[in-house]
């Protein structure tokens, strides 16, 4: 590639010129050595988003006050079947007597106000979501903790921003994201942010990627629909800490900066700057990059590298 970078400018330094607004013309003999190949943008739609803070919660308290609650459930339906069975044979005269029939159903409703605590417990230290499963849907959200095929992610929003009705949001990994489900708000308050917080479960093989106490931006997703494109992820290179991609045009290629691209599967979705139709170069972006900073002079002294995410 280095090679073929270096012909390319060899033979096009002097038919390269240098326009207004980051553009650059090449001679078709150049972009040719270079290899530029380019794509035409298509238009897309997608929910609108509200940025927000995710931290990655430690799911061990959780797996705990589920066994505990499990152990609770046990020792209470035993003491009040053995509470049943010594007032009936105190009833019939078998041998119990009063005070042990008495301690028998004491002990009964011990357990069930143990039982009831624990409950209470998950509502407050887990939020309703959490508590409003059933028994069979908290197990099966331990066990995939376990086996780090699900995480849980607390999430805040400046002042609660997108909270009210959210139902997904999506957390960047590296240049990707992975998209979780709100199970409900929570109980723990981010002060720095002054944000209550959504408790968000994500799942699938990227959730083993979510280590506890791992701290990543987000996205809540809104129910309105944004209008943009998706920049494959070939077309950008990074300059001076901005990602940029370049759009041919009448008068050559053009660098444009990308503003907030947003990481989705297939690329990056923005919704401005780059309109549908637009003919972006996906191959051969370093060497135009090194051509265009060639031609004007800024090859060793433009202050920082280029480098493709």
């Amino acid at each position: 590639m280095k090679r073929r970078i270096a012909l390319a400018l060899a033979m096009g330094l002097a038919a390269t010129q240098p326009l207004p607004a980051a553009t650059i013309r090449l001679r078709p003999e150049v972009q040719q050595h270079l290899g530029l190949a380019t794509q035409r943008l298509a238009a897309t739609r997608r929910a609108g988003e509200i940025d927000a803070f995710a931290k990655v919660l430690d799911p061990g308290p959780l797996a705990q006050l589920v066994s505990d609650l499990r152990t609770a459930e046990a020792a209470s339906m035993a003491s009040h079947a053995e509470a049943l069975r010594a007032n009936a044979l105190h009833a019939a005269g078998g041998g119990v007597s009063t005070k042990d029939s008495q301690t028998a159903t004491a002990l009964a409703r011990a357990d069930t106000l143990k039982l009831a605590f624990l409950r209470q417990r998950l509502g407050l230290e887990w939020g309703p979501g959490i508590a409003h499963m059933s028994d069979a849907q908290r197990d099966r959200l331990v066990m995939a903790l376990a086996h780090g095929a699900a995480a849980l992610v607390h999430v805040d929003t400046h002042n609660n921003d997108g909270q009210a009705g959210a139902r997904s949001v999506k957390i960047d990994i590296g240049a990707a994201s992975v998209r979780g489900v709100v199970i409900g708000p929570a109980r723990v308050a981010e002060p720095r942010l002054q944000s209550s917080g959504l408790i968000v479960e994500v799942t699938g093989p990227s959730a083993i990627l979510l280590s506890v106490g791992l701290t990543q931006s987000a996205h809540i997703e809104s129910a309105s629909l944004q209008n943009g494109v998706i920049l494959p992820r070939d077309a950008l290179i990074r300059f001076r800490g901005a990602a940029w991609a370049y759009v041919r045009s009448s008068g050559g290629f053009e660098r444009r900066l990308v503003p907030n691209p947003v990481p989705e599967e297939k690329g990056f979705f923005v919704a401005s700057g780059f309109a549908p139709g637009d003919e972006v170069v996906v191959r051969g972006v370093a060497g135009l990059f090194a051509a265009e900073q060639s031609a004007n002079g800024n090859l060793q002294g433009s202050g920082g590298g280029a480098r493709q995410p």
